[in-house]
């Protein structure tokens, strides 16, 4: 995350289909996730990342979510603002 650049958005097409992966988040916010990297995205960059997007955005799945790892159900409840945040945007 120390050399992440958000200047890839400026060069988005249309249409976009966006899959995220939710192993980019810190295992802190969302520890329901097969491959803990800490030091990953907060939540916070992600949906920020998210409204950034200037394309029309016409699909989006969330992929990599792991409940055997996910003790408190928190993971869900991320995935589902996310979703929240796609869906938004496709409407935009």
């Amino acid at each position: 995350m120390k050399d992440f650049n958000y200047d890839f958005i400026t060069t988005l097409q249309s249409p976009l289909y966006i899959s995220l992966d939710l192993d980019v988040l810190d295992p802190a916010f969302a520890p329901g996730i097969s491959h803990h990297e800490p030091g990953g995205m907060t939540i916070r960059e992600l949906i920020k990342l998210i409204q950034d997007i200037a394309v029309p955005v016409v699909g989006a799945d969330i992929v990599e979510y792991n409940p055997a790892r996910d003790l408190n159900n928190m993971t869900p409840m991320v995935a589902y603002k996310l979703f929240k945040e796609f869906v938004y945007k496709m409407l935009d």
